[in-house]
C-alpha cells in the first residue's frame, strides 16, 4: 500500500485479451480467474483490449470490484486494409457501452465482435480522429514492430501519424530493436531471432520485413514517443493464441495519480522520460520514496490558520505549492523551519532572520503591528519517514524556536513510542532555501561549502579526523608549556647544586669528612640497636595486656538450678585457680623480658663498639673545636648539605625526564600539525572529486581552490584576535601576503609575522593597533593560530546565452546568477529539499529551460517541496503533488491537491499562473486545450 498523497508507479499491463477474443485458447476462463492472476503477478493496472469487441469488459469490471486493481476499458481495433491494430483505451469510469459506440463510429458491428480478422474500412487516421475527438479515448498504436503495426504504413503516413498530437506512446515487443542502430548487414543478423521467436512463420520474415519493424520503432524514438511493453497476453511461450499464462509477463511502470485516470495515461505518455520505465530497462531502479522525507504538517489554532487543524500532506518526490499573493503558502515552510529550529543558515541575512524571528513566536504588538503567530494553545506536528518508520514530532508552548516544548514519537508495530532524546532532530537533515538566500549565496558561492560536505559522508568522516587531531594538538601544545613551566627552574637547580658541592668540597678539605662519615656510620648502627630494643619492649607491652585478658569475671551461678549450683561453683573455683597461676606466669615471663633488656644494654655500654662510637664522637667534637679555632664555621652543615645535594640531585633527573618528554612531545606536535594540513588536503580533493561527478551542467562550471577562501581567512584571524571589526587595511595586507601565490606555504609566512610580534614585538607588517591586538592573544590562541589553515574557495562560472566561453558569477544578471547557484543546489543531494519561491529572479525562459529539468531529475533521488508562482514548475517539472492555496480564505487552507491530470489543478494553475511560450505550449498539450 502506497501511504502517500499523489503521484506514484503502477505496474501496468495494458495489452490483454479475455475470453471475448475468439483466439483465447481456454474459453472455461473466469473473468476472477483473469483478475486473479493479474493481482498474482503484482500488477496494479490492466486494459481489457479484446480484438474488435467490448463484450469481455463488464466481467472483468466486475471482478476487480474491492482489490487493488485499476481496469481501463478498451479495445485492439483493427484498421483498414493493411489490418493495423490500434490500441483504445478508455477511462476506468467508462465501460462496455463506450467501446460499443466507438466500434460503432467505427463501422464495426456485433456480428464480427471478437475475431481478429474483423476490420473497420477506416484508416488509422480516421480511427483515430473518432477516438480522440468523439470518444475521448487513448490512442497507442500496438506492437509496431511486429505483424499488424504501423509498420505497413508508408514512411510518409508513419510520420505523419507520429507528428499528431493524440499519438504520444508505442507498444514496443522487441529490445533489440529499440536499442541499436541497424545497418543492412546488421539486420540481415537480427532475422533468424525473429523467426525463431514466431516459430517459423509463413512467410518467413526476411531482411525487408525485419528493416521495416526496425524503421517504425528508429521513427518512434527520434520523435520521443514513449515506449511502452505489454505482453497481449499470450497462452503460452511462442503462442499466437491469448491465454491466462501472459498476463503480467510483459509490463511497463507508469507514474500516475492516487487514482490512475486516462488522464493520467496521457500526462505519463507526455513525459516519458520521468513517468514510463518499460521492461527493457530492467535495470532501472524505480524510484520515489527517499530514506528521508516529510509525511504532512499539522498546524492548530494560530492566528494565521485559524483554531481548527490545517494539515497539509506531502509526497516523497516534487512537491509543489501554489496559490496567489497572501494565500499564506510561503508560510508553511516557515512553520517546518521554527519546528526544526533550522535558522542557522539564515544567521548570515540579517533581514531573514529577523522576519523568521517574527513570525515564528508567540503574539505581540511592535509598535501599531502585531508580529508571531502563535498562542498559549497553539501546537504543530509533522510527520516524516526515516529508513521507512514513521515518526511524529509536536511542538507546543511555542515562544520561539529556540523556546518551544518538542516532543518525538515513532510508530512501532501501531503503538507511538516515545523517543527521549531530543538530539535526535539534529540527525534529520534537510536544506530549506528562499529566493533571498539563493541571491545572497550567488554573491558569495563560499557558502556552498557546507552544501557539497552535508552530501559527501567521506569529507564528514574527514572533517571528524581533523577535529579530532586539532584537539590532539591543542592538548599537546598544552602539555608542552607545562613542561617548559617545570623546566623554567632546571637551570637553577643545577647551579644550586654545583653551589652545594662546592662548599662540601671546603668542608673536605678541612679533613672533616672522614671523621663525619665514621660518626654517621656509628649513628646508623646505633639506631639499629635501639630498634631492637624497642621491639623487646613492645613484646613486654603486649604481654601485660594478655596478662590482664586473665582476669575473667566467672558466672552468676545464682542463674542455676539449685540441683546443680553446688557441683558447678566447685567446677568454676579450681576453673578461677588454674588461670590465677597462668597469670603468674606471664609476670614472670615478663620479668625475664626486662632482664634481657637490662642485660643486652649493660653489655652494649661495656662494649669495644660503645667504646669505638664514643672515640669517634670525641675525634669529631676535637675536629670540629679545631677547625672552629681556625676560623672554619657552619661544619654542622656538611650532612645538611649532602642531603640537600641528594634531594637537588633527583630533582634535576625528574627535570630531564621531562625534558625528555618535551622533546618527545614536539615531535608529536609537528606530526599533528602535518597530519591537519594533510587531512584538509584530503576534504579539498574529496570536494573537487564530487564537484567534478556531479556538476556536469555545461552551463555553470565550479571550481575548488585549496585554501583560497579570503573570507573564512579574516573570520578565524578576528576570532582568534577577539576583534569582530576594524583592522580592514591590516587585513587587506594580510592577505596579499597569504594569497598570492600557494597558500600552503604562504600561510607560514603569515604565521611567522604573528609569532614575531607576539613574542618579539616585530611584526613590520601592520599597523601598531593590531599589534597590540596580536600581543593580547592567549596561549591557547597562538596554539590555533599556528594550526589554522584557510577553507578552500569555490568559485562558479557561468556560460551566457550563444557564448563559448565561462565567465566570473560576479559579471551575471541577477537572474544568471540565481539559475547558477540554483542549479548547482538541484544538482545532487538526496536529503529534502524546501525552496520558497526561487525563481523571482528568472525569467520564464530560464525557468523552462535550466531549472525545470533539474527538479526532474533531482526529485528521483530527494524530496522537493517549492512554493512557486511559476507554472513550469508544477507542469513541466511533473510535481508528483500539487498543493492549492485559497486565496479568498480568511486563514491559511487548501482549495486543491493532486496531479496537473485533475481537472480543478489544471484550472487553478491556468488563472493563477503563466509561463512563457514554449512552456505555455508544453502546458496546453498537457492541458489537451487549445
Amino acid at each position: 500500500m502506497q501511504d502517500f498523497r499523489g503521484a506514484r508507479w503502477y505496474k501496468c499491463d495494458l495489452h490483454l485479451h479475455t475470453t471475448a477474443s475468439k483466439c483465447f485458447d481456454d474459453k472455461n476462463v473466469t473473468a476472477v480467474q483473469w483478475v486473479d492472476r493479474a493481482i498474482e503477478q503484482g500488477l496494479d493496472c490492466v486494459a481489457v483490449t479484446d480484438h474488435n469487441s467490448p463484450l469481455g469488459i463488464k466481467a472483468i469490471q466486475e471482478a476487480s470490484q474491492g482489490k487493488n486493481l485499476t481496469v481501463f476499458p478498451g479495445v485492439e481495433i483493427t484498421c483498414d486494409t493493411s489490418k493495423i491494430h490500434l490500441l483504445i483505451l478508455f477511462d476506468p469510469s467508462k465501460g462496455e457501452e463506450d467501446i460499443k459506440s466507438f466500434l460503432s463510429k467505427c463501422d464495426i458491428e456485433h456480428n464480427v465482435y471478437g475475431e481478429q480478422e474483423a476490420t473497420t474500412t477506416k484508416s488509422v487516421f480516421e480511427v483515430a480522429d473518432i477516438a480522440t475527438n468523439k470518444c475521448d479515448a487513448l490512442i497507442i498504436p500496438a506492437h509496431i514492430d511486429e505483424f499488424a503495426g504501423l509498420n505497413s504504413l508508408s514512411h510518409q503516413n508513419l510520420e505523419k501519424f507520429y507528428s499528431r498530437n493524440d499519438i504520444n506512446a508505442v507498444q514496443v515487443v522487441h529490445k533489440t530493436f529499440n536499442d541499436n542502430e541497424y545497418t543492412n548487414t546488421t539486420i540481415s543478423e537480427i532475422v533468424p531471432y525473429l523467426n525463431d521467436y514466431y516459430s517459423s512463420p509463413t512467410p518467413k520474415i526476411d531482411d525487408a520485413k525485419a528493416k521495416e519493424w526496425f524503421s517504425a520503432v528508429s521513427l518512434a524514438n527520434k520523435k520521443e514517443l514513449s515506449v511502452l511493453t505489454f505482453s497481449d497476453n499470450p497462452h503460452a511461450p511462442k503462442n499466437s493464441k491469448h491465454g491466462l499464462y501472459g498476463i503480467g509477463t510483459r509490463f511497463t511502470y507508469i507514474k500516475m495519480d492516487e487514482n490512475p485516470t486516462l488522464e493520467g495515461l496521457r500526462q505519463a505518455f507526455l513525459l516519458p522520460s520521468h513517468r514510463i520505465v518499460n521492461d527493457f530497462n530492467s535495470s532501472s531502479t524505480i524510484t520515489e520514496k527517499p530514506e528521508f522525507w516529510i509525511k504532512s504538517i499539522t498546524i492548530t489554532d494560530t492566528s494565521l490558520t485559524g483554531k481548527e487543524p490545517f494539515k497539509v500532506n506531502f509526497n516523497p518526490q516534487l512537491n509543489t505549492i501554489i496559490g496567489g499573493r497572501g494565500s499564506g503558502k510561503s508560510s508553511i515552510l516557515r512553520f517546518i523551519r521554527g519546528v526544526f529550529n533550522r535558522t542557522n543558515n539564515l544567521e548570515s541575512f540579517t533581514e531573514l532572520i529577523t522576519e523568521h524571528n517574527n513570525f515564528y513566536k508567540t503574539t505581540e504588538l511592535q509598535g501599531i503591528e502585531s508580529i508571531g503567530v502563535f498562542n498559549d494553545a497553539s501546537t504543530i506536528e509533522i510527520e516524516f519517514i526515516r529508513k521507512e518508520f514513521l515518526y511524529k514530532v509536536k511542538a507546543s508552548s511555542i515562544n520561539s524556536s529556540t523556546n518551544q516544548f518538542i516532543e518525538i514519537h515513532r510508530l512501532d508495530d501501531d503503538v507511538w513510542t516515545e523517543i527521549e532524546d531530543k538530539e535526535f532532530l539534529n540527525f534529520l537533515e534537510f536544506e530549506q532555501y528562499s529566493q533571498k538566500q539563493i541571491f545572497e549565496i550567488s554573491k558569495n558561492p563560499n557558502a556552498l561549502l557546507d552544501r557539497i560536505d552535508i552530501n559527501v559522508e567521506e569529507i564528514n568522516e574527514l572533517k571528524d579526523k581533523r577535529e579530532v587531531t586539532k584537539e590532539n594538538y591543542l592538548k599537546s601544545c598544552s602539555t608542552i608549556r607545562a613542561y617548559q613551566v617545570k623546566l623554567k627552574s632546571r637551570l637553577k637547580l643545577k647551579t644550586d647544586i654545583e653551589d652545594l658541592k662546592k662548599k662540601l668540597e671546603t668542608l673536605d678539605k678541612a679533613g672533616i669528612k672522614d671523621l663525619m662519615s665514621e660518626k654517621k656510620v656509628f649513628e646508623e648502627e646505633e639506631k639499629l640497636l635501639d630498634n631492637y630494643k624497642i621491639h623487646i619492649d613492645n613484646l613486654v607491652t603486649q604481654l601485660g595486656v594478655f596478662k590482664e585478658d586473665f582476669k575473667i569475671k566467672q558466672p552468676d551461678i545464682n542463674h542455676i538450678s539449685n540441683d546443680y549450683k553446688d557441683e558447678l561453683e566447685g567446677v568454676l573455683s579450681e576453673a578461677n585457680e588454674e588461670l590465677i597461676e597462668r597469670a603468674k606466669e606471664f609476670e614472670t615471663l615478663i620479668s625475664s623480658l626486662l632482664k634481657v633488656k637490662s642485660d643486652l644494654e649493660s653489655k652494649i655500654v661495656s662494649s669495644k663498639w660503645k667504646q669505638s662510637y664514643s672515640d669517634a664522637i670525641s675525634n669529631y667534637d676535637k675536629k670540629k673545636a679545631d677547625l672552629e679555632s681556625e676560623g672554619v664555621v657552619n661544619i654542622d652543615e656538611y650532612e645538611e648539605i649532602s642531603k640537600e645535594i641528594e634531594t637537588k640531585t633527583l630533582e634535576l633527573a625528574e627535570l630531564d625526564i621531562i625534558n625528555e618528554n618535551k622533546r618527545s612531545e614536539l615531535v608529536q606536535r609537528e606530526k599533528y600539525q602535518t597530519e591537519f594540513i594533510q587531512l584538509c588536503k584530503n576534504i579539498t580533493a574529496e570536494r573537487k572529486a564530487f564537484i567534478q561527478e556531479n556538476i556536469t551542467d555545461n552551463k555553470i562550471r565550479v571550481k575548488i581552490n585549496p585554501f583560497k577562501n579570503e573570507t573564512n581567512f579574516e573570520l578565524q584571524i578576528r576570532r582568534i584576535i577577539g576583534k569582530e571589526t576594524k583592522y580592514e587595511d591590516d587585513f587587506i595586507k594580510l592577505k596579499e601576503l597569504c594569497f598570492r601565490g600557494q597558500v600552503e606555504v604562504l600561510i607560514k609566512n603569515i604565521k611567522k609575522e604573528f609569532r614575531s610580534n607576539y613574542y618579539d614585538d616585530k611584526f613590520e607588517l601592520v599597523g601598531g593597533r593590531f599589534k597590540n591586538a596580536v600581543r593580547s592573544i592567549t596561549d591557547a590562541g597562538m596554539d590555533e593560530l599556528e594550526l589554522f589553515m584557510p577553507e578552500d574557495e569555490v568559485v562558479v562560472e557561468y556560460k551566457p546565452e550563444n557564448s563559448d566561453s565561462f565567465k566570473s558569477l560576479s559579471t551575471a544578471s541577477a537572474g544568471q546568477k540565481t539559475t547558477a547557484i540554483l542549479t548547482f543546489l538541484l544538482s545532487f543531494g538526496s536529503i529534502p529539499l524546501l525552496l520558497d519561491q526561487p525563481e523571482d529572479d528568472l525569467d520564464n525562459r530560464l525557468v523552462y529551460d535550466l531549472i525545470v529539468d533539474r527538479l526532474k531529475v533531482a526529485k528521483d533521488n530527494r524530496q522537493i517541496i517549492v512554493v512557486t508562482h511559476n507554472a513550469n514548475i508544477p507542469v513541466n517539472g511533473d510535481a508528483e503533488y500539487i498543493i492549492s492555496m485559497d486565496s479568498e480564505s480568511q486563514y491559511t487552507s487548501i482549495l486543491h491537491s493532486g496531479t496537473v491530470e485533475r481537472e480543478e489543478i489544471k484550472k487553478e494553475i491556468c488563472d493563477v499562473m503563466e509561463g512563457s511560450e514554449k512552456a505555455f505550449k508544453m502546458r496546453s498539450d498537457r492541458y489537451k486545450v487549445s
